[in-house]
């Protein structure tokens, strides 16, 4: 009889002992539990929220590359009629390439009242007149060329002012645009 107690009794402290384990393991399975609901929760939020930042990080790139196009566009083709910044950009060609700008004038192209709605365009007509080197000169028109802003080169006359053939006097005719303020599409 003996070993039947001492079954019962293993029984027993086993019993007691799963009981407490499950008395004190399940709230901490169940709060577990609860923490990879939470976690599960968390994870997908934050997906969620990594998209919605890509999706915003593309538009600024988009944003970014639209501005830059803009800025381009607005260098060729610019929205006020600055004539004081384009004389500076010319003088300042003229300084690096060697040439010496014996006279610069501007004179808008009118356009008729009729038309100053539907025209979305301003000409005006660009005359200079420069001393330099035949090389000098062939740099400054090279150089108008490449700029940003859209000049259209019309006519060119080069003479050679004295005996001097090293230095010539060059008559520039070229054509800029601004935008027309007045434009209505």
């Amino acid at each position: 009889m003996r070993n039947i107690y001492k079954i019962i009794i293993i029984a027993a402290v086993f019993i007691i002992s799963v009981f407490l384990l499950l008395l004190i393991i399940r709230p901490a399975i169940v709060r577990s539990g609860r923490h990879l609901a939470s976690i599960a929760e968390e994870e997908e939020r934050n997906s969620r929220l990594n998209s919605e930042l890509d999706s915003y990080m593309e538009d600024m790139d988009k944003y970014y590359i639209n501005n830059a196009e803009y800025q381009k566009l607005a260098m060729e083709f610019p929205e006020k009629d600055d004539t004081l910044i384009l004389t500076n950009e010319l003088y300042e060609i003229a300084g690096h390439t060697g040439v010496e700008i014996e006279s610069l004038s501007f004179s808008e192209e009118p356009i008729e009242k009729k038309e100053i709605r539907n025209t979305p365009a301003k000409e005006v007509s660009i005359d200079i007149v420069l001393e330099g080197s035949y090389y000098e000169t062939l740099n400054f028109l090279n150089t108008i060329e490449i700029m940003p802003r859209i000049i259209k080169t019309e006519d060119i006359i080069m003479q050679t002012p004295t005996d001097d053939h090293n230095s010539l006097l060059t008559f520039i005719s070229a054509r800029t645009y601004f935008v027309n303020e007045y434009y209505r599409n």
